[in-house]
């Protein structure tokens, strides 16, 4: 019974003497400087310093894995990896909220937008012609004060607004066709009478008709005949080398 008080008694008396140790080493520590520290952590080594200033009992030392912790039941099975995963700092309702606030989507395949309707999409989007009509005469004042082949580029940028202008009209002028065609024949279902069907061949009549009325009311008839007359002329030309 002597022995073992001794004994406890003895390891009291080293434990005490060590945290003696450590709290003068820390108050030595407290009159240097940060360099003159990490030159002291890079002479003794970081368990060391740790050991002398910490204690040995609050270093946890990682023990490596050994091969038993890694070997498989079978060379030709895998490794059995916890399912077990670190919980994200942030919660699962506010990363989703956040992903849905940054979602992307195509409207042209995406359900929710609905069905594309083009009439109500030229509707809407009618602004665009007059859009192109400015940048059309902007194009025109610097055409002016240009030459060689940059002029060539803003010939044809502005011959393609102009097109795009002129089947956009050609489209919208089709579509008042066909609408009156539906209510002629609707007219005529309600009235009990046969309704007239109208074929490719006088829709294609009745459009350049309007097509003949529109130019002729904006005053550009004379130079959309010229510019048809040209362009048979040089078809007749092609066929007359050909035989």
């Amino acid at each position: 019974m002597a022995s073992s008080s001794e004994s406890s008694a003895a390891s009291d008396h080293d434990a005490s003497s060590d945290d003696e140790t450590q709290n003068a080493i820390r108050e030595d520590l407290k009159g240097m400087s940060f360099e003159e520290i990490m030159q002291l952590k890079e002479q003794l080594g970081a368990k060391v310093y740790k050991e002398a200033v910490l204690g040995s009992k609050s270093v946890k030392i990682k023990q490596p894995k050994t091969k038993a912790d890694l070997k498989r039941l079978n060379k030709n099975r895998p490794r059995e990896i916890s399912a077990k995963r670190q919980v994200p700092f942030l919660g699962v309702e506010l990363r989703a909220e956040r992903k849905k606030e940054t979602e992307l989507r195509d409207p042209r395949f995406d359900e929710r937008t609905g069905n594309y309707n083009i009439d109500t999409f030229k509707n809407n989007y009618r602004f665009i012609s007059q859009i192109r009509d400015k940048e059309v005469n902007q194009l025109k004042k610097q055409i002016q004060n240009v030459d060689g082949e940059e002029k060539q580029k803003i010939k044809h940028s502005m011959q393609r607004l102009i097109n795009k202008n002129a089947e956009d009209k050609k489209w919208h002028l089709k579509q008042k066709m066909l609408k009156k065609e539906r209510k002629a024949i609707q007219k005529a279902h309600d009235e009990g009478r046969q309704p007239h069907y109208v074929t490719k061949k006088e829709r294609r009549a009745r459009e350049l008709v309007a097509q003949y009325e529109q130019l002729k009311n904006t005053g550009k008839l004379n130079k959309h005949l010229e510019k048809r007359r040209k362009k048979n002329a040089a078809k007749d030309r092609k066929r007359i080398s050909i035989e």
